[in-house]
């Protein structure tokens, strides 16, 4: 006795098929916007280099007293700079302000690839940001302990943070229709970044921010991406780091759905 396939699947697949293309169609468009405004794109670039050059010219010889290469150290500092920033969400804003989004509401497109697609091209600017910081990295002779191999692992695990990171500029663009709130968004990094380890090794802090870099996430990121660059392959730590953003991840994203949820009743 032979069941017969339900006759709904090739209906289901078909707007499957519409909602990839839907999700490609609007992540190339929010490409061309971002090429077609490099005021989004050069702070993202610009503003990591420049710390990353300035910090080790200034405490590489300090930080052989501690036996350790700065440059090094401070690489996944600079790659999580440039995957962090503040451009997420603005193209998606200004469609709300001048009332794109809302003609694209009328559209079949799908209501979730209008967050998809958006978050999709945004990943493609963050791997090749990061990737870019790694390459000036590499060229003022930074060493990546791992190889090749490790700074693409690198450039991957910082990268899912960005993208999680992503998700909190769409969530307000969502939520508020306001390119001013989701412009600031940029600064909600600086707390991650300066209360960690991010200057020193954890073991140097001392008082408060010793405290504070214990239960900020960012010390178990940074220490995992460290290893690529000063140590060697370490499962457990590359694992933590993962599973940070991963979990990071669970919690802006359905902030961004929740949001989008909001803006499409």
């Amino acid at each position: 006795m032979t069941d017969v396939a339900a006759p709904a699947a090739p209906g289901h697949r078909n707007r499957v098929v519409e909602w990839v293309r839907s999700g490609l169609y609007l992540g190339q468009r929010e490409v061309r916007l971002s090429l077609r405004t490099p005021a989004y794109l050069i702070p993202n670039l610009i503003m990591p280099i420049v710390f990353f050059l300035i910090l080790i010219g200034s405490f590489s010889e300090f930080a052989r007293a501690f036996n350790f290469n700065f440059k090094a150290f401070q690489l996944p500092v600079a790659v999580i700079f440039a995957v962090t920033g503040g451009s997420a969400g603005l193209n998606m804003v200004t469609d709300i302000e001048s009332g794109y989004f809302d003609k694209l509401l009328l559209t079949p497109t799908s209501r979730l690839a209008l967050l998809l697609g958006a978050m999709g091209a945004d990943f493609m600017r963050i791997v090749l940001q990061g990737a870019f910081i790694v390459a000036i990295g590499v060229l003022v002779g930074t060493p990546i302990e791992t190889g090749f191999a490790g700074a693409v692992a690198l450039v991957a695990i910082a990268s899912l943070w960005g993208l999680a990171y992503s998700a909190i500029g769409f969530a307000v663009a969502l939520k508020t229709g306001n390119t001013q709130v989701v412009g600031t968004m940029w600064v909600f990094q600086f707390p991650f970044l300066f209360l960690a380890p991010t200057f020193a090794p954890k073991e140097l802090l001392e008082g408060w921010l010793s405290t504070a870099a214990t239960y900020n996430p960012m010390t178990y990121l940074l220490d995992g991406l460290r290893s690529l660059t000063m140590t060697g392959w370490d499962a457990g730590r590359l694992l933590i780091a993962v599973a940070i953003a991963v979990g990071f991840g669970a919690v802006t994203l359905s902030l961004a759905f929740r949001a989008l949820q909001g803006r499409v009743r």
